[in-house]
């Protein structure tokens, strides 16, 4: 019964960045020379007064758990690599149910500075408008407290501040990569005040940014999924068209969502294949898709194995019935790509094509893909 209340708020007045404080809000609508679209004036209006609270309870978060934070230790931190729609979110969600490892929620996500101090009561409060989700990925947080995201690109699609140099931050300036490293500490130091447990989270950006988090978090410990290339493209294609409404906050056109999608990918994985030989001996793993979806016991138990994170055996019940109950989940049919765009996939993502193995031609037929981010059909 709440689901259609949770969807018009999610794409009409709630917004991601509901955990920015004042003063970094007015620093990105100046950035962005206020160009808000009057269609997002409400939301606008929205994150200007929570970012008020937010400013005020920053303050009171930081008196009571400032030493605590600065004085935590992460430790070995497990982060889930993967492109959009390539599985990530369904093994983060199976990695989640170990009792004995930490995922970040919505709620510390879109509340960074503040969720030690106000979850307990006022998540409480949101949880039930908010679309149904049982982690999400920390790229949330980074947005909310940095302004350094690719995600901003969603957000202001006719920006020219060139947000997708976040994506890897080969291209940024040092003080941006300090500024990001600084927010990336504070919230994985405030996770451990609140658990007390090793963490295990899942931002596709990450996956380009494995020398960044190595010089950070020197212990880290890493797991790629990959996709057929073909299908993470028709599915990404999907997934924007449903993420744009949820993330705007200035209208544009879409005719380049297929050029943003291809450079993505291939940026990314550039520099994942750069950096992927910096990760110690036993401290990656690398599954498929198709093998998880195909044995996702075995394949995890293989996760397990490979980055040494404990017993495997305690865990497997709570595994088994998480993929008990997502057996009924719907699933989109994609049209077939035409051969012109089929030929630019093959060209501009021939490096993971020839890496990974999959042939160059997909299937004649549709292939099927999850429904989109808005409904939360799994997996993705």
């Amino acid at each position: 019964m709440l689901y259609l209340p949770r969807l018009l708020l999610a794409t009409h007045l709630v917004h991601l960045l509901e955990g920015i404080t004042y003063a970094d809000w007015v620093r990105l609508l100046r950035r962005e020379r206020f160009r808000v679209s009057p269609v997002c004036w409400p939301r606008a209006a929205w994150i200007t007064l929570r970012s008020l609270l937010n400013s005020d309870l920053a303050r009171r978060t930081a008196m009571r758990f400032g030493a605590e934070i600065e004085s935590a230790r992460v430790e070995a931190p497990v982060f889930v690599l993967g492109h959009y729609r390539s599985g990530t979110t369904f093994l983060h969600e199976l990695l989640a149910t170990d009792p004995r490892f930490a995922s970040p929620t919505r709620f510390q996500t879109f509340n960074p500075r503040t969720f030690l101090l106000t979850e307990r009561w006022l998540g409480a409060l949101t949880e039930p408008f908010m679309l149904p989700r049982r982690v999400q990925e920390d790229e949330v947080a980074y947005m909310n407290l940095t302004q350094q995201s690719p995600y901003l690109d969603w957000c202001f699609p006719r920006s020219e501040t060139g947000y997708r140099r976040f994506l890897t931050f080969r291209d940024a300036t040092d003080d941006e990569i300090a500024a990001w490293s600084d927010g990336i500490r504070s919230f994985l130091r405030s996770l451990t005040v609140r658990y007390r447990k090793p963490l295990i989270l899942k931002s596709p950006p990450h996956t380009g940014r494995i020398r960044l988090l190595l010089e950070l978090f020197p212990d880290a410990r890493f797991v790629h999924i990959r996709r057929d290339p073909y299908t993470v493209y028709r599915s990404t294609m999907g997934l924007i068209r449903d993420l744009r409404p949820v993330f705007r906050l200035q209208s544009g056109a879409a005719d380049e969502d297929q050029e943003r999608v291809l450079a993505t990918y291939r940026e990314m994985y550039d520099a994942y294949f750069e950096d992927r030989p910096l990760v110690p001996d036993g401290r990656l793993v690398e599954v498929a898709y198709e093998d998880l979806e195909a044995d996702p016991i075995g394949q995890l138990r293989t996760i397990y194995e490979g980055l040494s994170l404990a017993d495997f055996e305690p865990v497997r019940g709570a595994m088994r019935g998480y993929l008990d109950s997502i057996q009924g989940y719907r699933k989109n049919r994609h049209r077939p790509l035409d051969e012109p765009i089929r030929r630019r996939i093959s060209e501009c993502w021939a490096r993971c094509f020839d890496e990974w193995g999959y042939p160059r031609e997909p299937v004649a037929v549709p292939v099927t893909a999850p429904s989109s981010a808005a409904s939360d059909s799994r997996p993705r």
